[in-house]
């Protein structure tokens, strides 16, 4: 049995080194993610700025200092020219629609490691004589620290990472289906925080995956 235990062992080592290509992917998008939920924050940022505080003494003596129809205009429509509120306006709408193409390209990666890590799965099912003992294998960090994973190895680590990824993506994809004209500072600088936090990934066993298929 040690031949087939060889090939499975080989079979399931390609199945989590094409699984941590897909990771890579999701990782370098979720980066660009983050740029375009920042781009949609500043610019819904820029168009509720508030107005001039024209009941400040010195604001005041400055615009009468310079009452002319440019400045009268300007300050009238909140110091904001009509040129940049339509900047902001359409990086607004691009950043939105840029956000929603994320969700479908980020949903497509998760299904591709699902498929994997099921067949990575139904690989180990179908030679049960093979596989060792999972008990035996210890922590899920130490499983995938190991010098030279084995198939059930394998198989732990790539739902480990899965998991992990998974809920990465239902987070965001819960923070794109929330974004509105009416979404909160306090609720954008959140979401731009727990983009960049990623608080569901570990990156020491993603890091440790990554050097097993090197």
């Amino acid at each position: 049995m040690e031949g087939g235990k060889s090939n499975l062992d080989d079979e399931l080592r390609g199945f989590l080194a094409e699984f941590m290509v897909g990771v890579i992917k999701f990782e370098e998008l979720v980066e660009v993610g983050q740029t375009f939920l920042v781009r949609f924050q500043q610019a819904l940022e820029f168009l509720r700025r508030p107005s001039i505080f024209k009941s400040s003494e010195l604001v005041k003596s400055i615009v009468k200092a310079n009452e002319t129809k440019r400045v009268s205009t300007y300050v009238e429509a909140g110091c904001t020219n009509a040129y940049d509120s339509a900047v902001s306006v359409s990086q607004l709408n691009t950043s939105l629609g840029n956000l929603r193409d994320y969700s479908v390209k980020a949903k497509g990666i998760i299904d591709e490691l699902q498929s994997l890590m099921d067949k990575a799965g139904n690989a180990l099912i179908m030679n049960p004589d093979d596989q060792l003992d999972m008990d035996s294998q210890g922590s899920d960090q130490e499983v995938i620290a190991s010098r030279k994973l084995d198939a059930a190895g394998c198989a732990s680590s790539m739902a480990v990472i899965y998991s992990m990824v998974k809920q990465d993506y239902t987070m965001q994809e819960k923070i794109v289906s929330s974004l509105s004209l009416k979404s909160s500072s306090g609720e954008l600088d959140s979401y731009c925080k727990m983009w960049m936090l990623r608080p569901f990934i570990n990156d020491d066993i993603i890091h440790q995956a990554l050097r097993q298929v090197r």
